[in-house]
């Protein structure tokens, strides 16, 4: 049992909270370690208390993206951090159930399963007579959508398992007085039929057939009307597949609203591993976006000029970023090198500014409205440093109508209208390292080239922006880590 997990049963417990783990007990053991959701059933007379204690466990509130959210049912997270592993607690006032999507049924059993309990590994839990009557009803109500049955075709071995274990020492003839008292609008002899199609199991056509006729006697409990449940369904399911598309699983948003949270520091610290992991980490939840500062995409301005890129890089080498960087960088430049530079430079200089400025500016309002923004490098304050202007400390004419001092001042005032990112995570490490790590990946920099971004990346400023400084010259997993800590601490 993870540390977190293990204190909040403990505080429960001794709060005197009515509670109970009502579902998927057969797996309790993956849930205790974080592998999956903590499902539990709150008594509605100790909702302010469980809150209280999940605030004082630093659990935050989330909401389904879009307003999908069921009613009487909530989401917290919170961080356990010695494992780095996000906990859900998928808190539930009333049970609301039957189609993973819809949820459609409102059934008046939570005093049945608070009141029929055990303890395992302190954890409460309904009895396995109670639970069977909860599973039950979920699993043929499954049978009635598509939909659902292409979800449960994917994990029937799971079903057969529970169902099995639900059925393992205790007979159903509690199940069925359990039934009868508390969803008196049921056939206890179809309920017996469900349990046994479930158990057998019973041709798929027999089972939908009977998840039909449960459905109808649940009609009293339905929240939606069947067309308005359908609609629903398959307006979820394409939300769900256009998350996985995304690369996010749940889609949730943290209530107190997204971030941009942006990874800097000099070539070969590890910003696109340490990004992929954190996507990888978070996107399990949340909706998590991903971009690269260093190299937006380009806007309706910038297309045309930008497809020649390639060309006039080959054409006119001396107006490469790399170059006109290693001949100005350097505070001891000779007179013969205080030079203009190229006029075709500016412009591109000028166009980066406008696309990092609408992708940024995109990320912030993306962020805004919940989503978590990873940002792979970000424009820094001072002119000459990395991703940021470029042209302002550079020599230009004292012409006061040049073209290259106008497009220098276009460039600073884009740049400033960049909005702030909520954490800057700098990643660094000793010259010696990165030029290694530099030599073996695939695709190497020239030596000069990051020993100059190196020295370079010393001076960033962010203004205001929280900065959380990380070596990188450590076990990979320390790393992710303390990535993991900084990045939780600001959403």
């Amino acid at each position: 049992m993870l540390i977190k997990i293990h204190r909040l049963i403990e505080e429960l417990n001794k709060g005197g909270i009515r509670y109970c783990h009502w579902k998927s007990n057969s797996s309790l053991g993956k849930a205790l370690l974080g592998q999956t959701d903590i499902d539990l059933l709150i008594d509605r007379k100790d909702t302010r208390q469980f809150r209280i204690i999940l605030s004082q466990l630093c659990f935050q509130p989330a909401v389904t993206k879009g307003g999908g959210s069921f009613p009487s049912v909530e989401h917290y997270y919170t961080l356990d951090e010695e494992s780095g592993i996000l906990i859900h607690v998928h808190a539930y006032f009333r049970v609301i159930t039957g189609e993973s999507l819809t949820k459609n049924y409102r059934l008046p059993i939570e005093e049945m399963l608070l009141r029929n309990t055990r303890k395992v590994d302190s954890v409460r839990v309904p009895t396995k007579s109670a639970e069977l009557v909860v599973f039950t009803i979920r699993m043929m109500l499954k049978h009635t959508s598509l939909v659902e049955l292409a979800l449960l075709s994917r994990y029937w071995k799971h079903v057969a398992e529970e169902v099995e274990w639900l059925l393992e020492k205790d007979p159903i003839d509690e199940t069925l007085s359990f039934v009868k008292c508390w969803l008196p609008s049921l056939d206890t002899d179809l309920f017996s039929e469900c349990i046994l199609a479930l158990k057998s199991p019973a041709p798929l056509s027999r089972r939908i057939s009977l998840g039909y006729r449960l459905r109808s006697q649940l009609s009293p409990y339905a929240r939606h009307s069947t067309i308005r449940a359908w609609l629903t369904g398959v307006r979820k399911f394409s939300i769900m597949f256009l998350r996985r598309l995304n690369g996010t699983q749940k889609g949730m948003v943290p209530r107190g609203g997204g971030a941009v949270i942006a990874f800097v520091g000099p070539e070969a610290t590890g910003k696109s591993t340490l990004i992929a992991e954190t996507r990888s980490w978070l996107g399990e939840h949340f909706d998590v976006e991903q971009i690269h500062a260093g190299k937006p995409k380009s806007t309706l301005l910038s297309v045309i000029p930008n497809m020649f890129v390639p060309a006039l890089r080959s054409l006119l080498p001396s107006a490469r970023s790399t170059h006109v960087e290693a001949q100005y960088t350097c505070d001891e430049q000779s007179e013969n090198s205080r030079t203009f530079y190229p006029l075709i430079f500016a412009i591109r200089s000028a166009l980066l500014a406008y696309d990092r400025r609408s992708l940024l500016s995109r990320a912030f309002g993306r962020a805004a409205n919940g989503t978590i923004v990873l940002c792979d490098r970000y424009p820094s304050m001072q002119s000459g440093s990395l991703d940021g202007p470029q042209l302002s400390h550079l020599p230009v004419s004292p012409n006061r109508y040049s073209l290259r001092r106008r497009l220098a001042n276009i460039e600073a005032r884009l740049y400033r209208e960049i909005p702030p990112p909520d954490l800057i995570i700098y990643l660094g490490a000793p010259l010696e390292v990165t030029l290694a790590r530099n030599a073996s990946r695939g695709k190497k920099e020239p030596e000069d080239y990051v020993r100059r971004r190196h020295s370079r990346s010393s001076k960033l400023e962010f203004g205001n922006t929280p900065i959380y400084e990380i070596n990188t010259d450590q076990p990979l997993s320390q790393t992710v880590l303390e990535v993991k800590n900084a990045v939780w601490n600001v959403l």
